[in-house]
């Protein structure tokens, strides 16, 4: 799925029709295994400290309030066409 956002930036580069279709099977396989390596390192970790003392108070509550502002940065610049962090 998430190839498909990328099918028109694909085709302004100028890929013949039979290679876009590989591009884009490709880029999606990619994503999918770089989201499946990233959970596979985070989940032994996680399982390891969800008893201690920390984890409630800075993964939950620091993990919930880093999504938050990530969110509410990224709904400003789309909402108000703004350039918060130029990258």
């Amino acid at each position: 799925m998430h190839g498909f956002g990328f099918a028109t930036m694909l085709t302004d580069l100028g890929p013949h029709h039979d290679s876009l279709l590989l591009s884009l099977v490709s880029f999606n396989v990619g994503v999918e295994v770089g989201q499946l390596a990233i959970v596979t390192a985070f989940l032994p970790l996680a399982y390891l400290i969800r008893h201690s003392w920390s984890y409630p108070r800075l993964v939950l509550t620091g993990g919930s309030l880093a999504v938050i502002a990530i969110a509410l940065v990224w709904f400003t610049e789309r909402a108000f066409d703004l350039q918060l962090f130029p990258i």
